[in-house]
């Protein structure tokens, strides 16, 4: 055995490669160049800091929108959720935008989340909720993610907690009119 397979005669290796030595300096030479290849560079990380997802435009008819927001540089990505005349047309394609907030919007996110950190996302944890939400829009689904974790929101929308409904009506209300805060 050499490699991966069986290399000798009846292999069809050996043959393809004109020879024993042929198919030895070919798999060298292979890794050679894998090795030689640029490293990832470190000092760019692929997020530099906390990241929210969030469903808004939430529709009793049509699917939801999203938005996935970069805490650390303000950067966001979305996806409205289409309108009721045209959301069940199988053609749509509803676009990507990519943006970044100002700073006041990113000020007020990021205070709204470090709430929803703080006291948790989920109501239900220590008792009962405290009021019952009732949607014909879908379940909304919210998604904080660290350093040290990731946390969602309680699938029942009834046991969302103060911080988590305010931080997810904040950016809903951000995003509703015009497509960015």
């Amino acid at each position: 055995m050499h490699g991966i397979g069986a290399i000798g005669p009846g292999s069809g290796v050996a043959e393809s490669c004109g020879g024993w030595n042929d198919c030895g300096m070919m798999e060298m030479l292979a890794a050679l160049m894998f090795l030689g290849q640029p490293p990832i560079p470190v000092d760019r990380p692929l997020s530099d800091g906390p990241v929210l997802f969030s469903t808004i435009d939430h529709s009793e008819w049509c699917p939801a929108g999203n938005v996935q927001i970069n805490l650390g540089s303000g950067d966001y990505t979305l996806t409205r959720g289409a309108a009721r005349g045209v959301c069940r047309d199988p053609k749509l394609v509803r676009p990507i935008l990519r943006g970044r907030l100002d700073a006041p919007a990113l000020a007020a996110i990021r205070q709204a989340y470090q709430r929803a950190e703080r006291e948790g996302m989920n109501a239900c944890e220590n008792g009962k909720p405290g009021e019952i939400i009732v949607s014909n829009g879908g379940t909304p689904i919210m998604v904080l993610t660290n350093g040290i974790g990731t946390r969602t929101a309680p699938q029942s929308h009834s046991c969302w907690s103060d911080a988590a409904l305010a931080l997810h009506r904040m950016i809903g209300r951000g995003f509703a009119e015009t497509g960015k805060p």
